[in-house]
């Protein structure tokens, strides 16, 4: 990503090497380079790449995404859910799952690398409430309705929730589109409500054309701050340009064009508030 103009092939070799000459090697790169392949296999004297697939329906009824161990994604596996039909406990809600946003949080738990237990994968989801728990005054989440929010374990055909955690959508929203936006606008929130910035503040906001970027622009200028960005590749500049940040984004690459575009961003102004949405 710091060279976007290079050309580089990851191409794997552990399928040819009982047959596979330097120049059998280098040639399998430059054929897999010419075809715009970035990753690419050689299988005796087979050049393969890696396609997506829709996987065969080899289970049925609920599932789950499960691991035995943390530190690899290759420990993934899809197994039956043992779905227990229980009533939801007091302000619980039960979701049948309809799509799920994956975030950085759940790679680092698949990893192992996140600090302490994070618990099972999976939080961001869209949903419909199929069963509603006694005690909570939310009439608005009926038997039905369709949902955003937090869910335990949502990498599953069931998953349960604290009923403050999840919001109908209203039907306005995809199943797709809605359930990326619990972490990323709840991160957003909560950012802006600690720093409170006036309309006449500037902000910076890192990787402007990430998730939580994105969501952080949008909401400063619906505060009617006047947020600038860091971006890296041209097209993400282009693109931000016309989200309404023009003439407002700065390098991420290169640190004296930061300097210099941020001094003529701020004149003699201080900058209020810089939000990085990897610890935000």
């Amino acid at each position: 990503t710091e060279a976007p103009s290079a050309s580089l092939v990851c191409l794997d070799v552990d399928g040819a090497r009982t047959c596979s000459s330097p120049a059998t090697l280098v040639h399998a790169a430059d054929l897999a380079a010419r075809l715009g392949e970035p990753e690419a296999a050689l299988v005796g004297s087979t050049l393969t790449a890696p396609r997506l697939l829709a996987a065969a329906q080899a289970l049925a009824g609920p599932i789950r995404l499960h691991f035995d161990a943390r530190g690899a994604l290759a420990n993934l596996c899809v197994v039956p859910q043992w779905h227990s039909p229980s009533v939801p406990g007091e302000s619980e809600v039960e979701l049948h799952v309809r799509s799920v946003g994956l975030n950085f949080r759940d790679v680092l738990n698949v990893l192992g690398a996140y600090p302490g237990d994070p618990g099972p994968p999976g939080g961001d989801c869209a949903a419909v409430v199929s069963s509603v728990g006694d005690g909570g005054a939310y009439t608005d989440l009926a038997v039905g309705a369709r949902v955003l929010g937090h869910g335990v374990a949502a990498l599953a055909s069931v998953s349960r929730a604290d009923a403050r955690l999840v919001a109908p959508t209203g039907g306005v929203l995809s199943d797709d589109a809605a359930c990326t936006l619990p972490t990323t606008w709840s991160t957003v929130h909560m950012a802006l409500l600690a720093s409170r910035p006036r309309s006449t503040d500037r902000l910076l906001l890192h990787a402007g054309a990430g998730g939580v970027g994105l969501a952080a622009g949008e909401y400063a200028q619906w505060l009617r701050s006047r947020p600038s960005t860091t971006v890296g590749q041209p097209q993400k500049h282009r693109f931000l340009h016309h989200a309404g940040f023009c003439g407002r984004t700065l390098s991420s690459r290169d640190g004296g064009a930061f300097a210099l575009g941020a001094s003529k961003l701020l004149g003699s102004r201080r900058l209020r508030f810089s939000l990085n949405s990897l610890s935000a």
